[in-house]
């Protein structure tokens, strides 16, 4: 994976030479993305055609650089030259890039399975001091599927959460279907 900062993607765009390519889901999009980058969900990748135009260079941006990171990884695979910024679009931010927003805001993929885990981890937790001792096997469960994702880098629960209603709508300038 080849990783650039955001002054080297802003230069490239400056002069015409690469794309922005947003993995975040696509209510992550509409709530704020680089200027005239296009969505393209991670979960997406591999059923959509992504066609560079010849001297073009990709650069794949999410929110911190993990997902982007992701990304860049399975399209190398498949022999595309890719990029992932650096720092996602919080570092672009911090280089003076410009970005568009909406009113309407969303939390990020990464911090809804935060979210999420810790609820289930909690009310676990709380049931087997309550109703039955069997309820710890919630926490453990969970539990072990982070340590699978952290592992794998595959999430089910992000899979899961990026189908949620909340995820999909608002979606805007999106890569065409192969």
């Amino acid at each position: 994976m080849r990783e650039i900062d955001a002054a080297t993607a802003m230069n490239w765009l400056a002069k015409g030479e690469a794309r922005i390519l947003d993995v975040r889901e696509p209510a992550e999009f509409a709530s704020e993305h680089i200027r005239g980058a296009q969505s393209l969900p991670l979960g997406q990748i591999g059923s959509v055609r992504i066609a560079p135009q010849a001297g073009e260079k990709l650069v794949l941006v999410c929110a911190s650089g993990r997902r982007s990171g992701m990304a860049c990884e399975r399209l190398a695979a498949e022999g595309m030259e890719v990029y992932s910024l650096k720092a996602g679009i919080s570092g672009w931010k911090s280089a003076g890039g410009s970005v568009e927003t909406s009113s309407r805001k969303v939390i990020p993929l990464e911090r809804q399975v935060l979210l999420g885990a810790g609820f289930l981890v909690l009310a676990g937790v709380i049931l087997s001091l309550l109703t039955h001792p069997y309820w710890i096997a919630l926490p453990a469960f969970v539990g072990a599927g982070l340590m699978f994702a952290g592992l794998t880098g595959f999430c089910g629960m992000a899979l899961l959460l990026a189908r949620a209603p909340w995820n999909q709508r608002g979606a805007a300038t999106p890569v065409s279907k192969s």
